[in-house]
């Protein structure tokens, strides 16, 4: 796809070995599939179809999963998982007085002011995802191929959006938006609040997390950024996690996000809010809150969740990070969330290590 690749203006050090190291053969973690105990990398291989797998502990290098052939340096998109990331942004613009979460998405986005239902929409269900937004089959189709994940596309994503005449919402908050155009909303407003695009802010956000690959934005053919069109190398994943944990434990003005941010998506959310069935099928005690999941209703732990298997767990409590990319068959399946679930859980506890494996 068409897009701009952002390389960082530093390299920081290689991360630091973990002094217990975590080995995929000895490891033992439940198979979903049957409840068997199976290794590390069986689940890896045959449940969750990864491609890497790069776990921190306290900063440190834990784990380092590579399949045959995969580079862990080559930037793969992240396609919903770059919402969460998008919401972020728009979550430190509100700290520092860029724009009002109960104002109208319309005060951010006036080249939409003409349109009703948007009048009544604040940007707060926007960056919670629950606008209650509806789109047909034949709105997300044109979606795909205006944005070019599809062929046929005519005007590009955004003078698409423009010229919609209608915008059906439902009466309530429900909306479970997880993909589809509404993100596409989202990216124009985070570009607005900032008043600069999306490359520039990926320069930035690569700074804040001390990348060390190229990163890539992806764009439509009028060369406007997509919402789903983030791609970082899997080691710069991992970092974005860390950076999470540290904007927890340091908050200051310079951290990935604002303190009150990163507690709410720390802690367990209301679980009987509308959620998107691919989270759901993490578990029914999985929540919801500004694009990111929360599996199991204690302790505090966050999750972006991506498609195909590639996600990024945050345990706040342990400070572990677990990136994952994965090219898994079914975009959401149950097994393999249940897989997922189970590796964040198994690979974050204390006993979880393997002191003869250096």
């Amino acid at each position: 796809m068409p897009g701009v690749s952002i390389a960082p203006t530093t390299t920081p050090p290689a991360r630091p070995a973990a002094a217990q190291r975590l080995d995929p053969d000895r490891l033992l973690v439940t198979d979903p599939a049957d409840g068997t105990r199976q290794s590390l990398r069986f689940l890896l291989e045959n449940r969750i179809d990864a491609d890497g797998v790069v776990i921190l502990r306290r900063g440190k290098l834990a784990l380092d999963y590579r399949r045959s052939g995969f580079d862990p340096a080559q930037p793969r998109l992240l396609l919903e998982a770059t919402r969460p990331i998008l919401v972020t942004q728009l979550a430190r613009a509100a700290a520092e007085g860029r724009l009002a979460r109960e104002k109208a998405i319309t005060r951010l986005l006036p080249e939409l002011s003409g349109v009703r239902e948007l009048g009544k929409l604040s940007l707060q269900r926007l960056l919670a995802g629950r606008t209650g937004l509806q789109w047909s089959e034949a709105d997300i189709a044109r979606w795909q191929q205006e944005a070019g994940w599809a062929p046929g596309g005519r005007t590009g994503v955004r003078a698409w959006l423009d010229a919609r005449t209608s915008w059906p919402r439902t009466s309530g908050e429900t909306g479970v938006d997880l993909t589809g155009p509404e993100g596409e909303l989202l990216l124009w407003a985070t570009e607005k609040a900032w008043k600069k695009s999306a490359p520039e802010l990926l320069c930035e956000l690569q700074g804040t997390i001390r990348a060390r690959n190229t990163a890539f934005w992806a764009t439509d053919t009028t060369g406007t950024p997509l919402a789903d069109g983030l791609a970082l190398s899997l080691g710069d994943f991992a970092s974005l996690g860390q950076a999470f944990l540290d904007a927890r434990n340091r908050p200051g003005q310079r951290a990935l996000a604002p303190a009150w941010f990163v507690d709410t998506i720390a802690n367990p959310s209301d679980t009987n809010d509308a959620t998107p069935a691919g989270i759901r099928a993490l578990g029914p005690d999985t929540g919801w809150q500004y694009r990111f999941a929360h599996p199991g209703h204690r302790g505090h732990r966050t999750a972006i969740i991506g498609a195909y298997g590639t996600s990024l767990y945050v345990d706040f409590d342990y400070g572990t990070v677990i990136a994952v990319f994965a090219s898994h068959a079914e975009r959401h399946s149950p097994l393999l969330m249940a897989s997922l679930r189970n590796l964040w859980e198994e690979a974050t506890r204390p006993g979880g290590t393997d002191s003869g494996h250096r």
